[in-house]
């Protein structure tokens, strides 16, 4: 079973891997870091036949960029994602503790009583929304949006192999 939970892993990082770089910024222009800014004062005299370009010019990009549009991280799209991922946690932990009391072992989680795959669980979809939050706050919102699903995709996973006694 640790050959399927490695290629699971690797799958996931590797979907995460390639979706990052889109989520990137758009990098400075070169132009920009070449010279310090007390080199910038100095003003170069205008040749006699051009005249200068006017500052409101729609040519020239402005000082400051306009800022994107920012969403709660609380919204609607984000408690569905929750709602789903802890409903779907929660059957796999009413489950799971079930399978123990009448003498089933958990392969998954590090424990084999009720009151550590509650916590494990409990602890799981808190550092979901902590991972989500951080994707948040760092402006990586493809990926806040994919990670309770991710973990409801584990969740379920480990739901189906309790359900159906998978060793």
């Amino acid at each position: 079973m640790t050959y399927a939970r490695k290629l699971v892993f690797v799958i996931a990082m590797s979907a995460l891997a390639v979706s990052a770089p889109a989520q990137e910024a758009a990098t400075p222009q070169i132009a920009d870091g070449l010279f310090p800014p007390s080199l910038e004062s100095i003003a170069t005299p205008a040749s006699p036949g051009i005249e200068p370009v006017p500052a409101g010019s729609p040519l020239l990009p402005g000082a400051t960029p306009a800022p994107a549009s920012q969403h709660k991280f609380f919204d609607r799209q984000q408690l569905l994602a929750l709602y789903v991922h802890s409903g779907v946690r929660l059957a796999d932990t009413i489950k799971t503790c079930r399978a123990l009391s009448h003498g089933g072992t958990e392969d998954w989680i590090p424990t084999q009583s009720c009151a550590g795959v509650v916590g494990w669980q409990v602890g799981s979809v808190g550092l979901t929304l902590g991972i989500g939050w951080l994707f948040h706050h760092y402006g990586h919102h493809t990926l806040e949006r994919l990670t309770p699903w991710a973990a409801t995709g584990a969740s379920a996973a480990g739901l189906t192999k309790s359900v159906f006694n998978i060793h």
